[in-house]
């Protein structure tokens, strides 16, 4: 399957807003980006999309009171369908005071679904970096 210029524009948005809702700790806008029957796992468990409001919350805490989360190098390919795809990146979360520090860095592996007209995150996976992918 190829993935249209739209199509890829619109999964990168998805991420960056998944990375905007983790910066600012909001967990209800977080987990709207994810689909009904989502899985977020790795490194922090493993968390459905039901229980995904409250299990974000120990994980972003454990970080320190502010963190920026940003997605470097996204790579996405196709699918099994013009309706899925896959996002492999690396998550840099960054200490925001000054001087700014990197807090850690993760291997991120999302499987996102176009649902209802929009990009969801199916899947989550977080990986150590240095075991990417």
């Amino acid at each position: 399957m190829i993935l249209s210029a739209a199509d890829r524009l619109d999964i990168l948005d998805l991420i960056t807003r998944a990375d905007d809702a983790a910066t600012r700790r909001d967990a209800e806008a977080y987990a709207a980006l994810f689909t009904p029957d989502a899985v977020l796992d790795g490194t922090q468990g493993t968390h459905a999309a039901a229980g995904l409001r409250d299990a974000v919350g120990p994980i972003w805490a454990a970080e320190g009171p502010a963190s920026l989360h940003l997605t470097l190098n996204p790579v996405i390919a196709p699918g099994r369908s013009a309706d899925d795809a896959i996002v492999s990146s690396i998550l840099l979360i960054v200490d925001p005071a000054a001087p700014a520090a990197i807090r850690t860095t993760a291997a991120i592996t999302q499987t996102v679904r176009r649902t209802g007209g929009a990009w969801r995150i199916a899947r989550r996976t977080v990986a150590a970096a240095d075991k990417p992918f």
